[in-house]
């Protein structure tokens, strides 16, 4: 009785552990995603900006204050730049933390997943049964919140490209054109996080490996039916 409940307690405690660790992964990438966001937004709001500044330009208005117009969406553009540089490396210290675990996590999802399956389908008592059908939501979940997180990071990521392309660098000067080049090029490369440096994360992933839950579970099933023949 008392192993039973040292195992009962570990369990709870190991559970909450694991699930806060993919929550607290997830929220990160959460923030990650609406901070890129923000570039995005700050990169569109350019054209607005120099849109307003041309269309209040005037033949009274004197040399500085044009010149003014003219620094003002580059500056702006620079803070972009740097934040999207900052968003980056956090990316690569979230990479670097996440990747281990997360390779994890998906391993023994897929392997708990396709057991829990096994049992619901084979097993005699009924009770079993609803134990591991109510228990199958739990893997897949756990899966589903990196999958759909890291998924978000990625789509941010390409927005930011698609900002730089639809902001006003027709009409601005070189410079501006030079530095909205940098945010161009770098966010053409697609930003995808990886479990173990191996395996993507996004929402193919998810269905990738619910198709690995259901191929071991079909080997598992077919290997059982011949072993109950060779008994016969």
């Amino acid at each position: 009785e008392l192993s039973y409940a040292v195992q009962c307690v570990a369990g709870l405690y190991l559970s909450q552990i694991s699930f806060s660790m993919d929550c607290l992964f997830a929220a990160v990438m959460i923030l990650v995603a609406a901070q890129l966001k923000i570039v995005s937004c700050r990169i569109l709001k350019l054209k607005a900006e120099e849109s307003g500044e041309q269309g209040g330009g005037s033949g009274d208005v004197g040399g500085g204050v044009a010149l003014e117009n003219e620094q003002k969406p580059y500056e702006n553009l620079c803070q972009c730049i740097e934040s999207h540089q900052q968003i980056l490396r956090f990316i690569i210290r979230l990479q670097n933390a996440m990747s281990p675990i997360a390779m994890t996590q998906f391993f023994f999802s897929v392997l708990v997943a396709c057991m829990a399956l096994f049992q619901a389908t084979y097993s005699k008592d009924f009770t079993a049964v609803f134990r591991c059908v109510a228990f199958m939501p739990i893997p897949c979940g756990q899966v589903l919140l990196y999958c759909l997180a890291a998924h978000d990071v990625t789509e941010q990521a390409e927005a930011v490209s698609q900002a730089a392309y639809s902001c006003s660098w027709v009409e601005a000067d070189r410079r501006f054109k030079r530095a909205l080049r940098l945010v161009m090029c770098r966010a053409q490369r697609p930003l995808v996080l990886t479990a173990g440096r191996l395996y993507p994360i996004d929402r193919g992933a998810f269905l990738t490996l619910v198709n690995a839950s259901y191929s071991y579970y079909a080997l598992l099933g077919h290997i059982n039916r011949r072993s109950m023949q060779d008994q016969l």
